[in-house]
């Protein structure tokens, strides 16, 4: 009796109901902090794919600056990825050196596009919208859609900017003359107008020239038969260059972008809104085909280093202008025969213009000033950036 009546036992009791008590409770709390730890881990992951398609979003915008899609041939590829390195897409080693911790393994991908913002797409984008646009700006309106995808621990985030070029306005800089160069020359005797120095504007423009004699080795015209109308020259034009280094590399990117920029040799004509020529010696006649521009759509012929010389029946619509990089002293433009530039000559440096044969050779136009722009960087336009569903 005295055994049964013994509490000996009680405590076990005691005891295992307390530790089924805590497991009751440790149990739901472990997966809790097991589902917490399972979201904090998807959400780090879905965070990592964010930030790769950015940092790719932010390359791909910074490529779009150097070197901007204005025509077929500066197109991007129809998709970038990580695979491998492909000419105007972002780097693959280098977008891995900016994402080097674990959260980035081996495993994350991105890829980019670049879509025109034509037809529907103008300020909105989808990917049913831009499916069928070009990889280049073909409606010219200096914008075009960059989208980024990226994939880290099996996350997918996706995000869009619409991307504009910076319009550099260099009609303000460029000098207002009708000639601008070191010195210049007529090589006719006859009485008639070989430079018409007002054209279309509503005041006659400046013949300005940086040698200081009204000798004929720096104004050589015969100004007693009207070959200067209305005679506007003058000598000390004290100005240096006519666009700066910065401003001139605004040209040759514009020309980069529209494709028609030529680093050695001429191309078969001048024709275009923009052609940047870095080297070369350069004659035309009307032999290469009817040219060039027109009087409704003038344009910038830019010879860094070398010549033009356009004769035949070539009547130029446009700014030319030889930035002399060589300070040659002899002729770097000359219009002869019947052509004619209607717009405005410049030479940089000592060098001259030569001008004059059967017909006005040069004709003021005030109008050809506004084709004077080139392209900055490119940026994302404030606004247009958003995720969209992966």
């Amino acid at each position: 009796m005295r055994l049964l009546r013994a509490e000996d036992g009680s405590a076990l009791v005691t005891a295992m109901l307390v530790m089924a008590l805590m497991l009751l409770m440790g149990i739901p709390a472990l997966r809790y902090v097991e589902g917490q730890q399972q979201a904090s881990g998807s959400q780090r992951a879905s965070d990592s794919a964010f930030h790769l398609a950015e940092g790719v979003l932010e390359t791909q915008a910074y490529l779009l600056s150097r070197r901007w899609p204005g025509s077929t041939a500066t197109a991007r590829p129809a998709t970038c990825a990580a695979a491998a390195p492909v000419a105007g897409c972002p780097d693959p080693a280098l977008v891995r050196e900016g994402f080097q911790s674990p959260d980035w393994d081996r495993d994350a991908t991105w890829t980019t596009a670049v879509r025109d913002n034509g037809g529907a797409s103008a300020s909105f984008f989808s990917d049913a919208l831009v499916a069928g646009q070009p990889t280049w700006d073909a409606n010219g309106d200096g914008k075009v859609w960059a989208r980024a995808q990226a994939i880290a621990r099996g996350r997918t985030r996706t995000i869009v900017a619409l991307v504009q070029a910076e319009t550099v306005d260099l009609s303000l800089a460029f000098p207002r003359n009708v000639i601008t160069a070191g010195w210049t020359q007529t090589t006719n005797n006859g009485r008639k107008v070989i430079v018409d120095t007002q054209g279309d504007a509503g005041q006659p423009a400046p013949v300005a020239v940086r040698c200081t004699s009204r000798e004929p080795a720096c104004l050589g015209y015969a100004a007693d038969k009207g070959q200067v109308a209305p005679d506007t020259t003058q000598t000390g034009f004290g100005a240096g260059a006519a666009l700066t280094a910065e401003r001139l590399d605004a040209l040759r990117t514009r020309a980069i972008a529209a494709g028609t920029y030529t680093a050695d040799g001429c191309p078969a004509n001048p024709s275009g809104a923009i052609v940047f020529i870095e080297r070369g010696t350069c004659s035309w006649t009307n032999s290469a085909g009817p040219c060039c521009n027109s009087a409704a759509a003038p344009g910038v012929l830019v010879v860094a280093d070398g010549s033009v010389e356009l004769g035949g029946n070539i009547e130029f619509h446009g700014v030319v202008y030889a930035v002399n990089q060589a300070q040659r002293t002899g002729p770097v433009v000359q219009v002869t025969g019947t052509a004619g530039v209607v717009g405005t000559i410049a030479v940089d440096g000592p060098g001259g213009v030569l001008a004059g044969s059967s017909a006005v050779n040069v004709r003021f136009s005030e109008h050809v000033f506004n084709r004077l722009y080139g392209y900055g960087s490119a940026g994302i336009i404030q606004n247009t950036w958003r995720e969209i569903p992966g």
